[in-house]
């Protein structure tokens, strides 16, 4: 019976560990403004900006870096983007294999128009 409550408390650690991963941090991608008006927008005026940012998984286990990188990158395309209108954004994930882990890098990429 001893054995039983032994293996029973392993699994229910183990268990722990593997519900409790880790986990990212949802993003909200475009623009914020309620008030949207189309017409205040000039679309003839486009330019194209994009921001990169990595983390890196560490022994394939030990995560620096990695959960927030989607906001980082959020963070610095709206940091470009300024008070422009930012739109048709496009996410593209990538890894490399390191020596002793994995690089994980986020690249966010839109285009931007000014506001008449």
């Amino acid at each position: 019976m001893k054995i039983l409550n032994q293996s029973i408390f392993k699994l229910a650690i183990l268990a722990f560990f593997i519900l409790s991963s880790c986990s990212g941090i949802p993003i909200k991608l475009g623009n914020s403004d309620r008030n949207f008006n189309v017409k205040s927008v000039d679309f003839s005026r486009g330019r194209d900006i994009s921001a990169t940012t990595s983390g890196f998984q560490l022994l394939l286990f030990i995560p620096i870096n990695i959960n927030d990188r989607h906001e980082r990158a959020f963070q610095l395309l709206r940091a470009q983007a300024g008070d422009n209108y930012l739109t048709n954004i496009k996410i593209t994930e990538s890894w490399k294999y390191g020596l002793v882990g994995t690089v994980y890098t986020t690249k966010l990429e839109g285009t931007v128009y000014p506001y008449n």
